[in-house]
């Protein structure tokens, strides 16, 4: 994905049986699961664990960086006092993206609320955005005389669940999530924990993002994507349906309905480009998805082919689908790209997008030089990079031409549901459109798309083939951001807000949090 659209987050859980083998090891599987689901975010790292044999019964760590850096595995010391520290049989994990609020080790998750009641004393993370976030701060604010301390929709979300425990008896605590669910719009998952060791773990109402469980021996985990449960052992593992929530509570774990669901409406980027490709999501495979795009790209592809063809990929999410590409049109493929594993997060990355582009990606003059390229990308969102892309592979690879193929539809709409693209005037389609437009984008606009990117040609892919390749029914995905056609209420009403912010030249965030 090039210019970019940045990943949301992703949630983890474990519960470990006191009889387990495994007993107070909650954060050394907590750890497995975030590593493996890093591709979600790289910006903070962060776990709360249970542990009633200490002062501290939730006790909560968080840091900037990725994972690794986070439990500075670097030093087997510190880390090793890390993990006897916070050491217990239940906790719950993050990794962050910002896609709201700013970047800061404070905005890291878990969020934990300090209470001497065990029950109001909890910790929680989740993967999503507040589509109604500005209605919901305002009536802390005004109506229930709340300060709000950060820019940033997880602590409404904090407030919300603090005022739902609130009162003098104990709450059930599925119906706290049922009366939750019906204030907030967008998407949500969360795993919750509190004092007394109960945790939820939930899925929206509509599916936005995935959730997976699954059993190894007496420990029990939930994580974001099936490649983190996997890698931990559970081979055998399910998929939460939307408006569904995991409860454990006094060694039991169960599943539950504590909402409606209007509808399915999965993200189509987890497909396209977000989630682990070994990861297998509401039963379609992410990997065989991508394949399958590649597929579709090779049978739109009007250019003809001979001996200077090559296709070159993107690392690495575009990788599938260009070697799909590749195999159906009989061209070779290779890595004329190869990416900088090693870059990690730096401050000295360079002034200009060229340096960033070098910085991060290897062009290759030994595949690419006087070759007519394929350029396969799983998509565009601001062009910035893709222009500076193709200039470099002609300029420093040598390449005789360039024609970008896409394996995501054009993107025409901001995304309100976890996705940092919240404004219009970021995208690149619109800034040809001018106007909000259902349908395929016209030839005139993407022949003057490929002339400002440099590309000799550009090729999207088309809404029925994206469906067609993900496998499941168009009804039961969200591709708001390619149709405009958003699923809740909140996001409808963004939408309008997003174009009217467009023409009168505003380029805050639309949901301003």
């Amino acid at each position: 994905m090039q210019g970019e659209a940045n990943h949301n987050c992703a949630i983890a859980a474990v519960y470990i049986k006191e009889n387990g083998d495994s007993y107070n090891r909650a954060l050394f599987y907590l750890y497995k699961l975030l590593l493996n689901q890093q591709n979600r975010g790289q910006l903070s790292a962060g776990v709360t664990t249970f542990n009633p044999s200490r002062m501290q019964i939730l006790d909560t760590y968080k840091d900037l960086g990725p994972v690794n850096e986070v439990f500075k595995t670097s030093d087997r010391q510190q880390s090793l006092e890390l993990f006897k520290r916070y050491s217990g049989n239940k906790g719950i994990g993050h990794v962050r993206y910002a896609t709201s609020g700013s970047e800061e080790r404070s905005l890291a998750q878990p969020f934990e609320r300090h209470h001497g009641r065990k029950w109001k004393w909890f910790s929680f993370c989740w993967n999503g955005n507040l589509a109604n976030y500005q209605e919901l701060k305002q009536h802390l604010m005004e109506k229930a005389d709340y300060h709000i301390i950060y820019n940033t929709d997880t602590e409404i979300l904090m407030h919300y669940i603090s005022r739902e425990l609130r009162g003098s008896k104990k709450p059930n605590l599925v119906k706290v999530f049922t009366r939750l669910a019906q204030k907030i719009d967008g998407c949500f998952n969360i795993a919750f924990i509190n004092a007394f060791g109960e945790m939820i773990i939930l899925r929206d109402p509509y599916g936005f993002r995935p959730i997976v469980y699954g059993w190894k021996d007496d420990m029990f985990l939930a994580a974001s994507e099936s490649n983190a449960l996997i890698n931990c052992g559970v081979t055998e593992y399910k998929h939460l349906p939307p408006g569904h929530l995991i409860y454990v509570k006094n060694g039991h774990v169960e599943v539950r309905k504590y909402a409606e669901s209007p509808r399915k409406a999965h993200c189509m980027f987890e497909w396209v480009y977000f989630a682990n490709v070994s990861s297998v999501l509401d039963n379609q495979s992410v990997y065989i998805t991508r394949t399958n795009l590649g597929k579709e790209l090779a049978r739109q592809e009007t250019e003809k082919m001979d001996s200077e063809h090559v296709v070159v990929p993107v690392p690495d999410t575009a990788k599938a689908a260009g070697d799909a590409m590749a195999y159906e049109l009989k061209v070779p493929s290779a890595e004329g790209l190869i990416r900088n594993r090693f870059v990690g997060r730096t401050f000295i990355e360079g002034s200009s997008r060229d340096d960033r582009v070098q910085n991060k990606y290897t062009a290759l003059k030994e595949i690419l030089h006087n070759k007519k390229v394929i350029l396969v990308d799983d998509s565009i969102v601001r062009g910035s990079t893709t222009k500076q892309l193709i200039r470099y592979i002609k300029s420093v690879g040598g390449a005789k031409e360039v024609h970008v193929r896409v394996s995501c539809p054009p993107i025409r709409g901001p995304c309100f549901y976890g996705i940092d693209m919240s404004t219009v005037g970021e995208l690149l389609v619109p800034r040809y459109e001018k106007e909000p437009r259902k349908g395929e984008v016209s030839k005139e606009v993407v022949n003057k798309i490929a002339k400002d990117l440099g590309a000799d040609s550009v090729k999207y892919q088309t809404i029925q083939g994206l469906v067609k390749s993900i496998g499941m029914p168009a009804k039961d995905l969200c591709m708001a951001c390619l149709t405009g056609e958003y699923p809740t209420p909140g996001g409808k009403k963004l939408y309008m807000k997003a174009w009217e912010n467009f023409r009168k030249g505003i380029k805050d965030r639309t949901y301003a949090c």
